[in-house]
């Protein structure tokens, strides 16, 4: 029997999440329709602007996606107590920028600031609001409900978009979170869609190496989310290691079997605390068998010790991806 989501998202602390949404009936609702040929290229970039948009304006740090012709992928941290820091004024704005309306245009900008003053006023919506944008299913509907409205208005439609509620992984180590990023980012990889990260459109990799261009000192620079936060997770893990990874993992999926790990790839494999002769495998089923959680096995131990249950879906992808 599935965990309610309850349990699993933890509403108190911050943590990490690998959050799936496909399309109903997996239909090609954010692609090319293979057919009908109708092309809905354009939603994708829909999904990925309004992505970045509320991360944002949510305490959340947005660390890889990809968004697919049927469905997508977020990794993500949440951070419920964050939005308890900020000032009444940022809460009663991010709000209201989470809910855009008639209210932004320059004409009515009167009105939008006298709401705002009668947020701030209100100190029971305050902490309402602050509780809603640090939660992860506020954020997930803000971002599922608004793309699958202006699809059924472009198609003339009525009904479900997305054929259920999202599908949220916890992510409960380092180790976790970086394998499922790279997971992510290799997604139109593994799919066949393309050959070369750079090719990858609407994906965290490819804006990540067209930020390249921009940015001098890459060995520097430590692993940072993709939107604008100041968050400190990978402060001792640097982007050249990921995307050297990523880029390594991503060839060997286009042409399987060509070389043995580099021992610079290998140091990098190890310092996660993967196995080597597993992780191309592994890579390619991350979320094979749908696993409650991702982690090391004592943390899932820990886990189902916490949720008094005897075993935890996912127990057996930790022993084949983590050393110990």
């Amino acid at each position: 029997m599935p965990i309610p989501r309850k349990y699993l998202v933890d509403t108190e602390s911050a943590g990490f999440y690998h959050c799936i949404s496909r399309c109903v009936r997996r239909a090609y609702l954010c692609g090319s329709d293979p057919v009908s040929g109708r092309n809905c290229d354009h939603r994708k970039a829909w999904l990925e602007k309004r992505m970045l948009e509320l991360s944002d304006i949510f305490a959340v740090s947005l660390y890889a996606y990809a968004v697919m012709d049927n469905h997508y992928h977020l990794v993500l941290k949440v951070d419920p107590k964050k939005p308890f820091e900020w000032s009444d004024e940022k809460v009663a704005e991010h709000w209201l920028l989470a809910y855009p309306g008639k209210f932004d245009l320059p004409e009515f900008a009167q009105q939008r600031e006298l709401r705002k003053q009668a947020i701030m006023a209100d100190k029971d919506k305050l902490k309402k609001y602050r509780q809603r944008l640090g939660n992860l299913s506020w954020f997930m509907s803000r971002l599922n409900e608004p793309l699958a409205k202006q699809s059924n208005q472009e198609d003339c439609v009525k009904g479900r978009f997305w054929e259920s509620r999202y599908q949220s992984i916890p992510l409960l180590d380092e180790t976790a979170v970086l394998a499922c990023m790279a997971y992510v980012d290799l997604n139109p990889v593994r799919a066949g869609i393309v050959t070369e990260l750079e090719q990858s459109l609407y994906t965290s990799i490819k804006k990540r190496l067209d930020s390249l261009n921009r940015v001098a000192e890459l060995n520097r620079q430590r692993l940072n989310p993709i939107n604008r936060c100041d968050d400190d997770s990978f402060s001792d893990f640097r982007l050249s290691d990921y995307l050297t990874l990523v880029d390594w993992t991503g060839r060997n999926i286009v042409y399987p079997n060509k070389a043995p790990i580099p021992p610079h790839i290998a140091s990098i494999i190890d310092r996660l605390n993967l196995q080597q002769n597993h992780w191309l495998t592994q890579i390619q089923r991350l979320t094979d068998g749908q696993p409650t959680m991702m982690g090391s096995i004592e943390k899932l131990k820990q886990k189902a010790s916490e949720l008094k249950k005897n075993w935890i879906k996912g127990i057996g992808k930790a022993k084949l991806l983590y050393q110990n």
